[in-house]
């Protein structure tokens, strides 16, 4: 942006040339992916975006975990940390794969973050760390009646985050040059 505005300095006129330098495309983007049918499609618009504004993206799948409750039986609580390390591996598998087929689609992964916890938070702390540009995650319409309960993980993340959002719904991208 450029502006010429003219100031008086010991009585006389000059002209100054202001020069902001303003990015208008993100450096880094930060796609949210939980390997559903929304997020897939949020995939495609990260690829998209990313391939055509030359950023970094970073992809990351949070592994949602709750607090330890207290078990009256050892058997009970040996049983949790099983099914616990399970979903774990099985976070990683599909950080894994989600890591594939967006360069299956032509995009280029600069890192991919496992995190666990709750996952509006993390994923809002990440898009801070890495000083993201954008966020993109997957999201569907829920019914009224669910809304009246509280909002979803997608209208969470756009509402508290201070980075811009973008939110990729089910009718996915209407004109996009990647190959299906």
């Amino acid at each position: 942006m450029r502006l010429k505005e003219p100031f008086r300095k010991l009585g006389s006129i000059r002209s100054v040339l202001l020069v902001r330098r303003v990015d208008i495309f993100p450096t880094k983007i930060l796609l949210a992916t939980d390997g559903s049918t929304e997020a897939s499609l949020a995939e495609e618009a990260a690829v998209e975006l990313s391939n055509g504004t030359g950023s970094e993206l970073h992809v990351v799948h949070v592994l949602h975990t709750t607090p330890e409750l207290p078990y009256p039986r050892s058997l009970a609580k040996e049983r949790s940390e099983a099914l616990v390390e399970w979903r774990k591996l099985g976070g990683l598998k599909l950080l894994d794969d989600r890591v594939r087929r967006i360069e299956d689609l032509g995009g280029s992964v600069a890192a991919s973050h496992y995190k666990e916890g709750d996952p509006e938070k993390e994923v809002i702390r990440l898009g801070e760390e890495l000083d993201a540009g954008l966020i993109v995650l997957g999201g569907q319409r829920r019914p009224w009646f669910e809304r009246i309960f509280g909002a979803g993980f997608s209208e969470n993340v756009f509402r508290r985050a201070k980075r811009p959002v973008l939110v990729v719904g089910g009718r996915g991208l209407l004109s996009s040059t990647v190959p299906r």
